[in-house]
């Protein structure tokens, strides 16, 4: 028996195994001993198990979980989408213009910033699409974790879709002008960009049209329902692949116009902080794998500045913008905070420009993947802070000191 034990290769599968318990262990490890949320555990095991850690996810393992990454981004993406407020008369216009100030802060900034770096102005661009984005694993994960619940949380939940939606158009639009420049391969034209996007809208509208149909032939049978919507999920996310088309704004926009059109409440929507957890767990595990420490450590002038400039574009803009509009300075803060987050959907952003090369391509890459593994990792514990700051955090236990602890025991 001893040659067959010797010669034994992990495989994929068993792999998957290991990073699903680990992941998991490391979570509730995170939670209970530092009172740190857990999806910060999940991603430092990814970490310990991938390319800045022990190495045991080999490129090979990170590229075979494409086929379970993108269903879980569709997930995480249908039901952020899911959660968009809404007010009595359709879309909530003060939340529309709160996301076009701080959008358009962040990419008049990031882009200067950029620029002084040395950095040409399609390369700024690019870079300032990214920042656009929040994670909205991050967000959905942590905020489920402590129990957020209520106006300031929805609206960063709103936040959180509408700069998707822009960060994601964003991409398709600047990604020519990065070929022009030499950074990356040919792409597809400005036109062939916009058609993409039209599509897109289009396949995520359709999808949403048949899961409000679908939920009114079943019925409110859970069990029924979210295999439907899983099944939709990753049609939406397999039929843009195969016609080369970036599926996360098919998926955001299936989220988004199923719950405007769902007005009798007829879905019932998959939480995948409960249903699907599964996916969440490994999807930061293996975010986390993809890691690379040592690009922070070489870049971390620029990813620095990348980082600061992004929060604070956004705490100026929310902060002017929310005077006119009813959002308190202390509320403007922390809802700031909760948009750092960077995970990933960044990540696939980042990987859709393909191999970034020539002039500043290298530096550029560096740049960014410097400032995704710094918001992974601080990303969890400014969400956690956000919803306390807000004080809609129902489940959140701080650690209490000794003597207070057994004073409560008394």
């Amino acid at each position: 028996m001893y040659p067959y034990i010797r010669d034994l290769e992990t495989s994929p599968l068993l792999l998957f195994g290991l990073l699903l318990l680990g992941g998991m262990a490391s979570g509730e490890l995170s939670r209970r001993l530092a009172n740190l949320p857990r999806t910060t555990g999940y991603v430092l095991f990814g970490v310990l198990m991938g390319n800045s850690g022990l190495e045991w996810v080999d490129p090979y393992i990170l590229g075979s979980a494409q086929f379970f990454i993108y269903p879980a981004i569709g997930l995480i993406l249908f039901e952020l989408g899911h959660r968009f407020p809404l007010t009595a008369h359709g879309l909530d216009r003060k939340l529309i213009l709160l996301s076009l100030a701080e959008t358009g802060t962040v990419f008049v900034l990031v882009t200067s910033v950029m620029c002084l770096f040395g950095f040409g102005l399609a390369a700024g661009l690019f870079a300032a699409a990214i920042a656009v984005s929040t994670s909205p694993a991050i967000t959905i994960a942590t905020s489920s974790d402590v129990g957020a619940e209520g106006p300031l949380t929805s609206r960063l939940f709103g936040l959180v879709a509408l700069n998707g939606c822009v960060a994601f158009a964003a991409i398709s639009i600047v990604l020519p002008m990065l070929a022009a420049s030499g950074a990356t391969e040919a792409g597809p034209g400005f036109i062939d960009a916009l058609i993409h996007i039209g599509i897109s809208l289009c396949l995520g509208t359709g999808l949403s049209f048949m899961a409000c149909r679908g939920a009114g032939w079943l019925g409110r049978q859970a069990e029924h329902q979210h295999l439907m919507l899983l099944g939709l999920i990753v049609i939406g996310t397999g039929l843009p692949l195969s016609l080369e088309i970036s599926p996360l704004l098919t998926l955001l926009t299936f989220g988004i116009g199923t719950r405007i059109a769902d007005r009798r409440n007829a879905v019932v929507a998959i939480r995948i902080a409960s249903d699907a957890r599964v996916f969440l767990v490994v999807t930061f595990v293996l975010a986390g794998a993809a890691l690379e420490m040592g690009l922070l450590l070489e870049y971390w002038p620029a990813a620095l500045a990348f980082v600061l400039v992004r929060f604070g574009a956004r705490w100026v803009a929310l902060h002017v913008t929310g005077r006119h509009l009813g959002l308190a300075s202390k509320d403007a803060l922390f809802t700031a905070v909760g948009l750092l987050p960077m995970s990933s959907v960044a990540l696939v952003l980042l990987g859709e420009a393909g191999p970034l090369d020539g002039g500043a391509g290298p530096a550029l890459s560096g740049t960014l993947m410097g400032a995704i593994v710094l918001m992974q990792l601080v990303g969890p514990v400014c969400t956690q802070s956000a919803v306390r700051g807000f004080g809609e955090a129902r489940r959140y236990m701080a650690r209490r000191t000794g003597p207070s602890r057994r004073a409560l025991t008394r």
